[in-house]
């Protein structure tokens, strides 16, 4: 049996990927970020988190909430909202969030990477890593958007997160890695 955060992530995963489609089908991709990222913002706000599980003044806010975002919402984005709020999933909003954007990386063939160092990178090392990068995968064909993180405490090296992936090749790690090997 499903635990519930593995129920969530499934249905998460499904709204995430009926929304990409749709968005790719009207050329939209940007426009369903936005409305995404503005709903989780709002559902996170904790005065209005607090109404929205109200089981009471549930369906109210619910309509005020559509009634305050008509400027913003096309009749599918609306159409979205009103099923997230029937079937009472406003609390995985975050999730729905992650996979489209996860959905959509995939789709535009682009990669981001996060790169954490000790200090900033120079372009021509940003360029250096991203070919790197381009020459492991098997598809050439993607794009890389690299994320430069500085970060004094990992000492030197660097740290890669794609996706959820993460390459530690800080000297911090490899001190950890050392201390451990010489307690055991």
């Amino acid at each position: 049996m499903k635990s519930k955060n593995q129920y969530h992530c499934l249905v998460a995963k499904k709204y995430a990927q009926v929304i990409i489609d749709i968005a790719i089908e009207n050329n939209m991709i940007s426009y369903w970020q936005n409305i995404l990222e503005f709903l989780v913002k709002l559902v996170n706000t904790n005065s209005i988190y607090k109404l929205i599980i109200h089981p009471i003044l549930y369906n109210q806010i619910i309509d005020i909430i559509i009634s305050v975002c008509t400027n913003i919402l096309n009749s599918q984005s609306k159409s979205f909202l009103l099923l997230i709020s029937k079937n009472k999933r406003f609390d995985i909003l975050p999730s729905i969030l992650f996979y489209f954007k996860y959905l959509k990386n995939k789709n535009l063939k682009s990669i981001i990477v996060n790169v954490i160092s000790t200090k900033k990178l120079s372009i021509q090392q940003k360029s250096n890593l991203s070919n790197k990068i381009l020459s492991i995968l098997s598809d050439k064909t993607y794009k890389i958007k690299l994320n430069n993180i500085t970060d004094s405490s990992i000492i030197g090296g660097i740290i890669l997160r794609i996706n959820n992936t993460i390459f530690d090749g800080s000297i911090l790690n490899h001190l950890n890695q050392l201390k451990n090997f010489l307690k055991n």
